[in-house]
């Protein structure tokens, strides 16, 4: 069936679904998954490059993760170059017979994934391109562990990459992660159908 799955990440709760899809296929057809994040440095101001490379870095560290509680060997990648060209390029680099990509499609959404780049990917592969998309009313934020790595991209975003965050809770359709740093306490409240977040200061 397949012995080696590549798939890319860029931080999104769609390449987060695509990483569990990747891990049940491995677990079934005993393969190994590589995760590859791929730094697009094209057109993006320092502060911009910066948060988009720690939100990549912690979606591996998270797939690693993932991929160790089930025991599926896994191999975790950063690289810089064009999206399209570099996911190609490690296609055919790693021998990998399926790749696995969330997409969003989302006009104006900063992410390295989206449909022209996995359309684009699947013309210049040969093998497989199986991509996923969050459907109508379907949650995005399913997990704590989720919850927390969207707080922190939240937080970094608003200034306060340095907080330390707590566990999450989940109320409703809604996930509450508190987090606190030297200028005071928060809640970074998370929407778990549509990941969106804003951050509330509590003092």
């Amino acid at each position: 069936m397949y012995t080696r799955i590549l798939v890319p990440v860029d931080g999104s709760p769609e390449a987060a679904r695509a990483v569990s899809h990747a891990l049940g296929l491995a677990k079934l057809a005993d393969a190994e998954i590589h995760a590859l994040y791929v730094e697009n440095t094209a057109e993006k101001e320092d502060d911009e490059e910066s948060v988009d490379a720690d939100r990549g870095r912690r979606a591996l560290e998270d797939a690693r993760e993932r991929a160790d509680e089930h025991g599926i060997p896994v191999e975790t990648t950063v690289a810089e170059g064009d999206p399209v060209e570099t996911i190609a390029e490690y296609t055919d680099t790693l021998r990998s017979d399926l790749v696995v990509m969330g997409t969003h499609g989302r006009e104006g959404v900063n992410r390295l994934l989206n449909g022209s780049v996995a359309e684009r990917v699947g013309r210049q592969v040969s093998v497989p391109v199986m991509t996923l998309r969050l459907g109508h009313g379907e949650q995005s934020v399913n997990s704590p562990l989720e919850a927390q790595r969207i707080a922190r991209e939240k937080l970094e975003l608003t200034g306060h990459g340095g907080a330390v965050v707590d566990s999450p809770s989940q109320q409703s359709t809604t996930w509450v992660v508190p987090a606190s740093d030297d200028d005071g306490e928060y809640n970074v409240h998370i929407d778990s159908a549509s990941g969106r977040a804003n951050v509330v200061h509590l003092g």
